[in-house]
């Protein structure tokens, strides 16, 4: 009696195995991180002042580098068709303001379930453009702004600015991400005219530095080599020197809140 499976190129598979094997790969898929930003000597892949798409350093797969640049080129496409009916009203970031899309990494969040109408309710006079995506760090939305995604067509608009979350949570010192921030209000500011408004947002706290922080050691450590217990000091310290970099520039387009 001939074998079901037998083939030219061997034994196959049953098709139960197969599906078993092809969900074990997309579970692995989804589970697996990125590879590591900074190395036990403290040097990092990628600079937060230095424009770079996301890479392998900060997507946990390619599937999610794939997805990433399809939203960065979806988004670019919006900026492209932007004819603002009201005031213009700019909202660039990660996460946090790509909620008001209710959405994460361009897929529907429940966690965002509402924001767009919030955003339609407490801003009627504006036109809203987010440009934001999930997990960006600073250097990633400097490259998706000079790759495509400004509205050249409008140079008067109020922006709001929040980034850098993701620098700390993958690695960056305080100062290099504030460094990295203030790149990017520079690169708005170059954008926009004199009757233009650039609110930065600091970043908020986070809860969440027991368990990401034990990763981020070597070499993020303490003077005893430890793990550091929570993100709050190093919060602290890019909002100050951002406000601080800010209050220098005495540029009256510009807004710091905290």
């Amino acid at each position: 009696m001939q074998n079901s499976y037998a083939h030219r190129c061997g034994p196959l598979l049953p098709v139960g195995v197969i599906s078993f094997l092809a969900v074990t790969a997309l579970v692995s898929q989804s589970l697996a991180v990125p590879l590591a930003m900074c190395g036990p000597d403290g040097q990092c892949r990628e600079e937060p002042s230095t424009p770079s798409p996301r890479t392998r350093y900060t997507a946990k797969t390619q599937l999610l580098q794939g997805a990433w640049t399809r939203f960065h080129e979806e988004l670019a496409r919006r900026a492209a068709a932007f004819a603002p009916t009201q005031k213009p009203l700019l909202l660039l970031g990660d996460s946090i303001t790509e909620a008001w899309l209710g959405t994460s990494m361009d897929e529907e969040s429940e966690r965002a379930r509402g924001c767009p109408e919030v955003l339609a309710q407490k801003f009627p006079d504006y036109s809203p453009l987010v440009l934001a995506i999930s997990g960006d760090q600073t250097q990633h939305l400097l490259w998706r702004l000079q790759n495509g995604e400004w509205p050249s067509s409008v140079p008067t608009a109020t922006v709001v600015l929040m980034i850098g979350t993701n620098n700390l949570g993958r690695g960056h010192l305080p100062g290099e991400t504030a460094r990295g921030v203030v790149a990017v209000v520079n690169d708005v500011l170059g954008r926009l005219d004199g009757a233009s408004r650039l609110l930065v947002l600091g970043l908020l706290p986070r809860g969440d530095g027991s368990r990401i922080l034990k990763r981020l050691c070597p070499p993020r450590c303490d003077k005893q080599g430890a793990p550091y217990s929570s993100f709050m000091p190093a919060v602290a310290k890019v909002n100050s020197d951002v406000q601080q970099a800010i209050n220098e520039r005495n540029d009256p387009r510009l807004t710091y809140a905290d």
